[in-house]
């Protein structure tokens, strides 16, 4: 016990000692981009970005809440740079898997029938919100009008949204019959019983009491049925993957979801758009990688840092990815549906705190500092993945192997149900 207080006490000592090369670097090195105005096509202040992203073939971008307006426009802006001058045509939400693969597929690519899917099957803590309006009825429409077109996808396991609540089921029974998978069943009850629980899986957003407890193993069991068929029968397609995400959807664990995001995000970038330069948008708390090396014994931590998609994802290091967060100073945060609450203040020594006061955007490229130091494990203070700092005694984190690079906010702003 003894040397645990030690050692716990010596990290507290020498955090702000290890910290002082990254906090020079950032006040040093931080770039002032100019604005978060996304009408505009002067992307000149966006070029370091650029630069430090190099030849990467997926970008991420993350964000500390659903409900932060000013990343949202930060990252619309970003994503028009990225596809105007860039060549990145596929941008990838943290949305329903099934009904922005094969359900993207199936739409007209029309505004008047673009806006309706994208309320339908994207997360409304996005479509519904006044900083994603432009983004989804004007700019991506706009390209389809044009010789390069932005193409939509999704990578999230949770598999409810208006497509795959309408299609799925038929789909899978479809497939499964064509297949013959049907028939490995015990019975043609049972079978059916199966589709029923498939059902009640993805209305259970809408209908929680009608998926019951017995659902579940029937569900399980079914799943394992049809993985052991699948495997028997040498089934490497896209349904694989299907099947999967609805045994992670069962299962309802952040860690099991981001390791279904993982396998689906391959699937989007390395076979669906295989030659194709993609954006990724979700959350810090699914893109920032190096998580399986952040241990704490704190209670709930593994809600808040666990082993996530980013890492998951970039661990082969096959295929080239720049990993961008988005960090803030202070301002208000909420997304829809919730409370609107006060950005919590940095650390006295955080992250934030080092940016130059005059700086009211910024971008901090790490990759940049890792590539010159040699890859410096040494902690650092910084609200992330979320509006909070978790504290030097809970976890020792070096976030400049967690995100390439940090898009900086010093006036954060809640978001507002667009009219």
């Amino acid at each position: 016990m003894k040397a645990v207080l030690f050692t716990t006490f010596s990290l507290l000592l020498v955090l702000p000692c290890f910290s002082q090369a990254i906090k020079k670097y950032v006040t040093e090195h931080t770039v002032n981009i100019e604005h978060v105005e996304t009408s505009t096509a002067d992307y000149r202040d966006l070029e370091p970005i650029g630069k430090a992203i190099g030849d990467a073939r997926v970008v991420m971008l993350g964000e500390q809440d659903h409900g932060d307006a000013t990343t949202f426009l930060a990252k619309t802006r970003l994503i028009k740079y990225l596809h105007e001058q860039k060549g990145f045509n596929v941008l990838a939400f943290e949305s329903d898997f099934y009904g922005l693969t094969k359900g993207w597929d199936e739409v007209a690519k029309r505004s008047e029938t673009l806006i309706p899917f994208f309320r339908e099957n994207i997360f409304p803590i996005w479509t519904r919100s006044d900083a994603c309006q432009y983004l989804f009825e004007n700019y991506i429409p706009h390209t389809f009008q044009t010789q390069q077109p932005l193409q939509v996808t999704g990578f999230d396991s949770q598999l409810f949204q208006a497509y795959s609540f309408q299609h799925l089921k038929e789909d899978l029974d479809r497939h499964l019959v064509e297949t013959h998978v049907n028939a490995t069943f015990a019975t043609a009850a049972a079978y059916q019983t199966f589709l029923e629980a498939v059902a009640a899986l993805l209305a259970k957003p809408l209908n929680p009491e009608f998926f019951t407890n017995e659902m579940v193993q029937v569900l399980e069991d079914g799943l394992q049925t049809i993985r052991q068929a699948q495997l028997a029968n040498n089934d490497s397609s896209y349904w694989q993957i299907v099947v999967e995400n609805l045994k992670a959807l069962t299962r309802n664990s952040n860690r099991v979801r981001d390791q279904a995001m993982a396998v689906n995000l391959n699937y989007v970038v390395n076979e669906k758009y295989k030659n194709e330069k993609v954006i990724v948008w979700a959350a810090n708390t699914h893109v920032m990688k190096y998580t399986d090396h952040i241990k704490s014994k704190a209670k709930q931590f593994d809600q808040v840092i666990f082993e996530n998609m980013g890492t998951a994802f970039v661990r082969d290091g096959a295929t080239k990815t720049y990993v961008l967060g988005f960090a803030s100073y202070q301002g208000t945060a909420g997304r829809l549906g919730a409370p609107t609450f006060s950005v919590q203040a940095p650390h006295k020594n955080g992250f934030e705190n080092w940016i130059p006061e005059q700086i009211h955007y910024g971008f901090v490229d790490f990759s940049f500092y890792n590539a010159t130091y040699n890859y410096p494990q040494e902690p650092f203070l910084m609200k992330s993945p979320m509006h909070f700092t978790i504290p030097g005694r809970v976890a020792a984190i070096p976030w400049n192997l967690a995100y390439d690079g940090i898009f900086f906010i010093r006036e954060m702003r809640a978001v507002k149900k667009a009219e």
